[in-house]
């Protein structure tokens, strides 16, 4: 029973993480509601998961508060420009279904096309939504490249950008169809569904983190691998620390 309690055992650190993760996801709750300040408490949030991913984090809320304020002007216009996209989707959609019109679906094939079009690109507003605060969290950019390194990185990782949005669908869902459920969300939900998909964003930006120690010879060879791709690469992406 002494070795089960001792500080070093996978007990102690499993409850460990445990109070790290509800201390983040209440800084996170309150951080939140103000509503406009989502987008910097969202990046906020990732920045200690991907941290608590690779087993970096000191204190929480020093790192937690550090983030917000590094990033709360870029967090706060990327949440509105994100409010502003989402409501145009809301707005087409709904005057498909003939909601504002009071116009019946006709049917037509280019009705059904002008459909499908509109899905898919709503699916995949929300796969690059999956990587953009947590791109923001990781490295330092201007808005327009991190939403352009955010849609590639989605494209390219695609597993992860459909497993994160899953995620966050689940724990949005949960909470508004069972809001008995509510004090989960206020306790620990949010911050455990970051610091699972930060798993997969590691793995992810890895990729385009340099490492300290590159030959010339791996450093030329990445080089002709680039020349040679058309397709286009995400750009600066220079880490935070």
């Amino acid at each position: 029973m002494g070795r089960f309690f001792n500080l070093d055992s996978p007990f102690v650190a499993f409850m460990n993480r445990v109070a790290d993760l509800m201390i983040l996801n209440v800084l996170f709750v309150i951080c939140c509601i103000p509503v406009i300040t989502i987008g910097p408490a969202v990046t906020a949030l990732y920045y200690v998961t991907l941290k608590m991913a690779r087993n970096e984090e000191s204190y929480i809320a020093k790192s937690y508060f550090k983030s917000f304020k590094q990033n709360f002007r870029q967090g706060l216009v990327m949440w509105l420009i994100d409010l502003l996209l989402i409501g145009i989707f809301v707005l087409d959609f709904s005057v498909l279904n003939g909601r504002i019109t009071g116009v019946e679906n006709p049917g037509t094939p280019m009705f059904t096309v002008v459909r499908v079009i509109l899905m898919v690109l709503a699916f995949l507003m929300l796969f690059a939504f999956s990587f953009t605060f947590p791109v923001l969290a990781k490295f330092d950019n201007t808005i327009k490249n991190t939403y352009r390194n955010a849609f590639l990185m989605s494209i390219r990782h695609f597993p992860t950008a459909l497993v994160t949005t899953l995620l966050w669908g689940v724990v949005l869902l949960s909470g508004y169809l069972f809001p008995q459920v509510i004090i989960a969300h206020l306790l620990i939900l949010f911050s455990l569904a970051a610091f699972i998909s930060s798993f997969l964003f590691v793995k992810a930006f890895d990729n385009y983190i340099p490492k300290e120690e590159e030959t010339e010879e791996e450093g030329l060879e990445k080089e002709i691998e680039a020349a040679d791709t058309e397709a286009p690469e995400v750009t600066d992406m220079n880490e935070k620390m």
